[in-house]
Order: structure tokens, then C-alpha cells, then sequence
């Protein structure tokens, strides 16, 4: 049985960063990393489209969900710019591009994973691929992990094996029977940042349409929440980043039961009603246009016929023959234009986890567990999940740090090696 100072679950995002800070310090201690995929950091390198959004700029507690309220100090201690400092110690620069986003210069996540490695196997972490924890089990000073059949044991442990988000690339509830094994509790978790579907024939018309507007989430027919930005429809509900910052109120609710969810879509958000009516008529008056064709100037052409569609008894005539009733319907349907949602489209389409491990059962200054000392937690375990932006990966580059450099530190001062 092979023994080592620190064993880290998961080399994700936050397991490989935990294993770079563990060593950046002083002595280093034994560290293994066990990884239940064919190669690490599968998700990392798809994070982004590939080009891995690392951080934000503007970075709040407003932008995180969960248990938000708790991670001010911690946002505070690990600022954008102290995780940019902890990058470029090991070569990374970043790239800010728009709304704060930072991105290593390169734009390839390929780069982050080959530094992330490079410097966890400087520090002589050793890891193991397709070795996944079946179960833990305490001892009076140490941990015994079995994979499989293997043992392993470590004095501590850092947790950074993710939740159930992209399944195809390593998403499980593993570490989470495993912590509750050792006395913690689960908040049920759901899909976050991901499409919502709606009833098939009301988008597959629709597919690959993608225009700007301003979406509303409804919830028992009040407004519960609105994104702005590039609306993606596609063969079975609507997509884009301002879908997916919606997804999680929605989520919360269907957890709780709630069935009455419903998207209004506003496609001219800068135009009112009374506007959008007075060009509209400006543009029948005494045309032999097909009605068809009304929208064409203002609208994608797949989009615009869906929006008649709705509104006119028959597009069968012309532009001349519309009186003001149907512009009226035409210019409601353009600011409100709506699709019940039937649901998500699932962990396998989720870019995160909400819910999770809550944050009471974790000391926040060190990341180590209120309910089994020697065990530390980071990540997408843990009950915070945040807006598209680079505001997740970041939560698993600061957790992930704080807890290599914690279970380093703890292990120093029991050595005398300070």
C-alpha cells in the first residue's frame, strides 16, 4: 500500500490547481492525484469553446448563486488580479476581452492544462488516470482510498472531483457519496447554464435562427428574471448565453415543483409597441408586398414568418390588405413573443452543477470540512454556482488553490517543516 501526504480526487480545474499550490511553498509534500478519466482535464480543454474563459474582471458575490453570501472574504482574498499573479508565476499571461472576460493569451485551453501539469509534475505530484474512488475509509492520522482494487493512503484529502454537468466528460455524484459517507450533507442539485427546451413545433421551424433581444423568464406568469443578448434557437428550445443565465432561476423553481415556466422574448428591445406599429404601417400603406414578406427588413426571414404566423389569421395577401388590429398583433408578438418551457436539456448539455455540498460544513479561510478534519473541498462540489463569464472557473482556481496551499500548510506545521 503506498503512502503520501496529500491525495486530491479529481484533476479538473480545482484538482490540478490544488496540486500546484500545494508545492509552491517550501517543502513539498508527497502529493497524489487520482483521476477517474482516460486523461486529465477533459472538461477544462472544452470550457469556452476550447479557448478557456479563466476569470472576470468583475468579479461580486452577485455573480454566484448558492450559498453566495458566505464567499465575500474569500472573492476579496482571491481577487482577478491575485489569480492573474498566481498564473503568471508559472508562465501564463491573460487577455481581457469583452465585459471583463480574461482569457490565457494564447486563447487555447490546451495552454492552462499544459501549465497547470507541467507544474504539478515540477513539484512531483503524482498522477494516476482511470482511477476512480470507490470508496474511503478513516483511520486514527490517515485516509485509506480504495480504487478498485488498489489502496492508497494519505494523512489528507482534497475533494475536487466536480458534479454532474457533462457526464461524457467525467460529470458523476461519486464525490459526493463519498463526502457524505464521511458526514456531510447534500443540497439537491440541478442543471445550470443550460438550454431550456420548449414544445417542438414552436422552434423547430426556428432552427439555427439567431438574433439579439431581451428575454424574460416567467414564472407562474410573473416576471422572475431577464437576460439581454444573442438568442439561439434551435430544434428544440432556445440557447445563448442569455438563456443559459436564466436557466438557473428556472432550475431552482422546477426543483421545487413549479411547472408554470414560460420564455417572452422581445426581438426589438430599443423600439416600443407604439413604435414598431408606425413603421409597420409606414411600410403597407398601399403595398402589393406578400404579407410574408412584412418582416424581412427587420427581422431574420425564419423568424419573421414565425412571428406572422402567430399574429395573422392568413398570410395569404397582401401588405395593402393588413388593417390596424394586425399590426398591433404583429408589433405585441415582436416585443412578446413566447415559448413554455417543458425543461432543460439535461446534465449532458449543462455547462455547471447548482447545489452541492453546503458551505456551513466548510471553513472558508482554509477550505478544509467542519465535519471530517484532514478533509478539504473545492470546486463545482461545493453549493456555488456562477453566471457565464469565467465566474466558475474561477471559483475552482481560488478553492482549489486555498485548499492545496491549506492541506500543504497543515501538513508543514505537523512536520516541523516551516
Amino acid at each position: 500500500m503506498e503512502t503520501y501526504d496529500i491525495a486530491i480526487i479529481g484533476a479538473g480545474a480545482a484538482g490540478l490547481m490544488a496540486a500546484c499550490a500545494a508545492g509552491e511553498k517550501g517543502k513539498a509534500p508527497r502529493v497524489l492525484l487520482l483521476e477517474g478519466q482516460k486523461k486529465p482535464g477533459k472538461r477544462l480543454l472544452a470550457t469556452g469553446n476550447g479557448r478557456c474563459n479563466l476569470s472576470n474582471r468583475h468579479m461580486t458575490p452577485g455573480k454566484y448563486h448558492g450559498d453566495a453570501d458566505r464567499i465575500v472574504s474569500l472573492l476579496e482574498r482571491f481577487s482577478p488580479n491575485a489569480m492573474e499573479g498566481i498564473f503568471r508565476r508559472m508562465g501564463l499571461f491573460f487577455r481581457e476581452e469583452g465585459e471583463g472576460r480574461l482569457y490565457p493569451y494564447s486563447l487555447q485551453a490546451s495552454s492552462v492544462l499544459s501549465l497547470l501539469l507541467e507544474r504539478a509534475n515540477a513539484n512531483g505530484v503524482r498522477l494516476l488516470c482511470e482511477k476512480k474512488v470507490s470508496s474511503i475509509r478513516r483511520e486514527r492520522s490517515s485516509f485509506q482510498i480504495s480504487c478498485g482494487g488498489e489502496l492508497f493512503t494519505a494523512r489528507r484529502l482534497i475533494f475536487a472531483s466536480g458534479g454532474l454537468s457533462y457526464p461524457s466528460l467525467g460529470g458523476s455524484d461519486s464525490g459526493w457519496k463519498l463526502l457524505q459517507a464521511l458526514g456531510h450533507s447534500l443540497i439537491p442539485a440541478f442543471p445550470s447554464l443550460v438550454q431550456l427546451l420548449t414544445e417542438k413545433k414552436l422552434v423547430s421551424p426556428l432552427k439555427g435562427v439567431r438574433c439579439r433581444g431581451k428575454v424574460t423568464l416567467l414564472l407562474d406568469a410573473k416576471s422572475a428574471a431577464s437576460s439581454q443578448g444573442e438568442i439561439q434557437f434551435t430544434e428544440k428550445g432556445l440557447s445563448g448565453i442569455c438563456v443559459f443565465e436564466l436557466s438557473r432561476a428556472y432550475g431552482e423553481y422546477a426543483q421545487k415543483g413549479g411547472k408554470a415556466g414560460e420564455l417572452s422574448c422581445d426581438l426589438m428591445p430599443e423600439y416600443s409597441v407604439k413604435d414598431i406599429s408606425l413603421y409597420l404601417r409606414e411600410r403597407i400603406r398601399c403595398s402589393s408586398l406578400p404579407a410574408e414578406e412584412l418582416l424581412d427588413g427587420l427581422l431574420p426571414k425564419q423568424m419573421g414568418r414565425g412571428i406572422l404566423k402567430r399574429s395573422l389569421v392568413t398570410m395569404n395577401c397582401v401588405c395593402g390588405d393588413l388593417g390596424g388590429r394586425d399590426i398591433a398583433a404583429i408589433a405585441r408578438q415582436i416585443k412578446d413573443i413566447r415559448f413554455p418551457i417543458t425543461g432543460t436539456a439535461g446534465w449532458e448539455a449543462a455547462q455547471v452543477t447548482a447545489g452541492g455540498i453546503p458551505l456551513r460544513e466548510v471553513n472558508l479561510q482554509t477550505m478544509e470540512s467542519r465535519r471530517c478534519p484532514g478533509v478539504y473541498l473545492a470546486g463545482e462540489l461545493l453549493n456555488i454556482d456562477g453566471d457565464c463569464g469565467g465566474y466558475n472557473l474561477h471559483w475552482a482556481w481560488s478553492t482549489g488553490y486555498l485548499a492545496g496551499i491549506s492541506a500543504a500548510a497543515e501538513w508543514r506545521q505537523e512536520y516541523g517543516c516551516i
